[in-house]
């Protein structure tokens, strides 16, 4: 059980969370445990003891300082989803939870649903108790000793050369914008996230680079554009006669705050409907995904010799096992170039 000024502390930073970003909560976090630092807390703790044992408000404390620590806000989404879903079945309080609710519950769970999902559930599960069990509000973490759940190995999905130049011909009859977007995708291996915040100020054109902060690492990191993508994005920003800070924006204006008619960021679901497009036009049979895109980007660098880390680095991964793993696609040919190399030299 956490003493009561971490709880007042928490309480503060619950409240507080969906008013102002990490960077400030942080800041406020900081300015409370210096201001309480001093005091001796007791009778405050009554009121805020009883709360601590309701499930809905420990999933609060879990979420406001998940944001606390940058963690995204689609990641807190889903441990908190996954959280509130299992205590609400289980009907037990957070504290009572035991490792046989745990296991009956992915039990239940795993019914009509494939392995990695549930696997996934699992982890959503073990992130919430690991966090509860550190931060002292429960003696053991229930899910840790849990085994016989582990995920399928997918086969990763990346397009072809004959598909990625039909992709690119694809997106040349589609117009400067989209041509642009495609070519900037395959160049650099953004996720969509990325691409969507990209600014204009991000860009250095004389170099053909761009660099900007990851939104999953929260960390800076510069790609690359090749000579096509270079040349189509700035034939695409040779176009733009408005005033938005954003890289890619809309071609449809809307009106602002202050009546006027002006283009907007594009969404991520509207890159993905244009790389979807493009795909079904270029008659590529898989659904044709940022993803896959980005998946390609870092199948293609393999197929070329190029270093795993380098590869890992200009992805934005911070373990190399998962750019080996779930990013480069299989591909015999590599293998055979590298036993021909390695193997069968004299």
């Amino acid at each position: 059980m956490q003493n009561c000024k971490e709880q007042i502390i928490n309480k503060v930073i619950v409240k507080m969370s969906n008013e102002v970003d990490a960077t400030i909560l942080r800041c406020l976090e900081n300015i409370l445990r210096e201001a309480l630092y001093p005091f001796k807390v007791e009778e405050e703790c009554t009121e805020l003891s009883t709360q601590m044992d309701d499930n809905r408000y420990i999933i609060e404390i879990f979420s406001a300082n998940k944001k606390l620590e940058g963690c995204r806000a689609t990641s807190i989404a889903q441990y908190t989803r996954a959280a509130t879903t299992f205590l609400e079945t289980v009907n037990k309080n957070y504290k009572d939870i035991t490792k046989e609710d745990v296991k009956m519950y992915l039990a239940v769970y795993s019914r009509g649903r494939k392995q990695n999902t549930v696997c996934n559930m699992k982890k959503f599960l073990s992130a919430f108790f690991s966090w509860v069990s550190d931060e002292g509000y429960i003696m053991k973490n229930p899910v840790k000793s849990i085994k016989g759940v582990k995920p399928e190995e997918i086969e990763n999905v990346a397009l072809t050369n004959d598909e990625e130049v039909a992709l690119r011909d694809a997106a040349e009859q589609e117009g400067i914008r989209i041509r642009a977007i495609i070519d900037v995708l395959l160049s650099t291996g953004l996720r969509v996230s990325e691409i969507r915040s990209l600014n204009r100020n991000d860009l250095n054109m004389m170099e053909g680079s761009i660099t900007f902060r990851s939104a999953k690492s929260y960390k800076y990191r510069t790609v690359f554009l090749d000579v096509r993508a270079k040349r189509h994005l700035n034939d695409y920003l040779q176009t733009r006669s408005d005033c938005n800070e954003a890289l890619f924006t809309t071609t449809q204006k809307y009106e602002d705050k202050n009546g006027k008619m002006e283009v907007k960021r594009m969404s991520n679901a509207a890159f993905e409907k244009i790389t979807k497009k493009i795909g079904e036009n270029a008659g590529v049979r898989r659904k044709c995904t940022v993803h896959v895109l980005r998946k390609t980007f870092a199948t293609r660098l393999a197929d070329r010799g190029c270093p795993l880390e380098i590869i890992q680095e200009l992805l934005g991964h911070t373990n190399p096992a998962t750019t080996q793993k779930h990013y480069i696609a299989k591909n015999q040919n590599r293998v055979k170039k590298a036993c021909d190399k390695y193997i069968y030299a004299a």
